[in-house]
């Protein structure tokens, strides 16, 4: 008996069906089986999934953390994040487990937030906080650079991950770093052709805020380019106690 050839779209059903039975979907936070209609989370820890609405608070708790130390137009983070919470059992799995789909999922979650927020429509270019090259090449990804992708297509402009750039400490692109900055920590940021970002209005995007002094290091490199104005936005804001 003669067969017809499987199309690739029969081909991915089956296999989608057959990688069902043995890895069934399960909640992230809970370990739950999902159902049907469910993704990534069961009903009950999407309820626990607590949303900060900073989009629609100029003056909310982390532009005023930032602020202190950083001259930027707005700031804001999806959820509230600590130790336990639905929040951190998403960014785990993002961050350490290789689930790319969490951050796209999360990364339309956040453009969708900005794009219903005021203080974010003069957006004109989406950039990710670097993740180092040694970092890089271990995870196999950069996450937050899932995001900020993804939260570029979402608002319509331009998506740009080659001008700040997370470098050694002791490389010779730091020669007019102060040797503060050089104590501080192994890494530091640099800028490589800043023209790309004269005159722009940046979104500088990251997974998890706690003390801000990764984002203000990276604030710091970007706004000494010319006409440069910067917005931040991330998944999770850590609740300090």
């Amino acid at each position: 008996m003669n067969h017809e050839p499987l199309t690739p779209k029969t081909k991915t059903m089956i296999l989608s069906d057959l990688l069902s039975v043995f890895t069934p979907h399960y909640c992230r936070a809970c370990g739950k089986m999902l159902k049907e209609e469910e993704r990534f989370l069961c009903r009950d820890c999407s309820r626990d999934l607590e949303e900060t609405h900073f989009h629609l608070r100029a003056d909310n708790e982390v532009m005023q953390l930032l602020s202190l130390q950083n001259d930027i137009t707005a700031a804001m983070t999806l959820f509230y994040f600590q130790k336990g919470s639905v929040a951190q059992h998403l960014i785990h799995h993002l961050k350490y487990r290789g689930e790319e789909q969490i951050g796209e999922w999360l990364g339309n979650w956040l453009g969708n937030r900005l794009s219903q927020s005021p203080l974010y429509q003069l957006v004109e270019v989406v950039i990710p906080v670097p993740l180092h090259r040694d970092k890089l090449k271990k995870r196999g990804y950069n996450q937050v650079a899932l995001l900020a992708k993804t939260v570029a297509k979402v608002l319509g402009v331009s998506y740009v991950d080659d001008v700040l750039l997370k470098v050694t400490a002791n490389t010779t692109q730091t020669r007019k770093i102060s040797w503060r900055r050089l104590e501080e920590s192994e890494h530091i940021f640099v800028l490589q052709h800043p023209e790309k970002l004269k005159n722009k209005h940046i979104l500088l995007i990251d997974d998890l805020i706690t003390t801000g002094a990764t984002l203000s290091h990276c604030c710091e490199q970007l706004s000494t380019i010319e006409g440069v104005k910067i917005a931040v936005a991330g998944i999770g804001f850590t609740i300090r106690s």
